[in-house]
């Protein structure tokens, strides 16, 4: 074969292959199709974290946060969650524009000392990841009328399964818009949470 045929299959593959790579980092950079325009704002808020200084919605104005809602007795989907919140506090570890924020739906039991020790048990980043508790009624009409989850006793529930609550998990971005909800039990959304997250993060697409 002649060497200038070799040089222009050589050429043509090079050619191909940087396209293959361009288009894949474009495709990288675009959200997933759980991620939407702002439909609406998340609720204004101000409640207790582990170490008993309170947490508002304000203080995260200008950054990424993610939302999630838990209970520390939980025998359920409670353990997936904040290992799914824990995976991207680890991805994203010391950049402070990235904040994510447990609320528990069992504030009677989950005092301010109970998440200290639980958020301490995932080895959560005091200072990128809140662990919120309150006065219940608060919490849960911050819940329904704020992010419009569901959250409830179950008076039929056992040990473990005191409380029905959603499983979804909330992208807000730096204004406080709701961005997308994606299901904690499956980790397929959770690597498309993991993108939009990603996107988000981007100065760009920051707010």
């Amino acid at each position: 074969m002649k060497a200038s045929l070799v040089k222009k299959i050589l050429f043509g593959l090079l050619a191909v292959g940087g396209l293959i790579y361009l288009g894949l980092r474009v495709e990288a950079s675009r959200p997933s199709d759980k991620f939407a325009t702002p439909g609406f704002k998340g609720p204004d808020f101000s409640f207790q974290d582990r170490n008993g200084k309170f947490v508002s919605a304000s203080d995260l104005k200008g950054k990424v946060w993610v939302v999630d809602f838990i209970f520390s007795r939980c025998a359920g989907s409670c353990p997936m969650l904040t290992h799914q919140l824990k995976t991207l506090q680890d991805i994203w570890s010391g950049n402070g524009d990235l904040k994510l924020v447990t609320f528990t739906v069992d504030p009677e039991h989950d005092t301010v000392e109970v998440l200290k020790k639980y958020a301490e048990e995932f080895k959560a980043d005091p200072n990128q990841w809140f662990f919120l508790t309150g006065v219940k009624k608060d919490l849960y009409k911050v819940y329904s009328e704020g992010f419009k989850i569901t959250a409830q006793d179950d008076p039929e529930g056992g040990e473990g399964f005191q409380f029905i609550h959603s499983t979804r998990v909330l992208l807000m971005d730096g204004n406080g818009m709701i961005r997308g909800l994606y299901d904690g039990q499956d980790d397929e959304e959770m690597a498309k949470l993991q993108r939009d997250v990603r996107y988000l993060m981007s100065s760009r697409n920051h707010l």
